[in-house]
């Protein structure tokens, strides 16, 4: 499957750098997926459930808090204030 480069970032720095497959979250209209070749946007994130599916095939899953999510045409940068993996 076709990845991308995902940077996820918190108020303590980088929690997270690499190739993914696909990340799911709760933005400001709803639920979303992004997956390699998406057009470029930028929304508002809400605090919820956040799964990140790496090139792999690992299944990250976390909580996370209100932030930013950047889809660019190399990258895709998630801003938040907390990003905590389940246990």
């Amino acid at each position: 499957m076709k990845t991308y480069k995902l940077t996820v970032s918190t108020p303590n720095g980088h929690v997270y750098d690499g190739d993914v497959v696909s990340l799911s979250l709760r933005g400001a209209d709803g639920d979303l997926a992004v997956m390699a070749g998406h057009i470029p946007f930028a929304t508002v994130v809400k605090a919820g459930d956040c799964h990140i599916e790496t090139e792999s095939g690992e299944i990250i899953r976390a909580r996370v808090d209100s932030g930013i999510l950047t889809v660019g045409t190399e990258v895709t940068v998630l801003l938040t204030g907390r990003f905590e993996t389940e246990i």
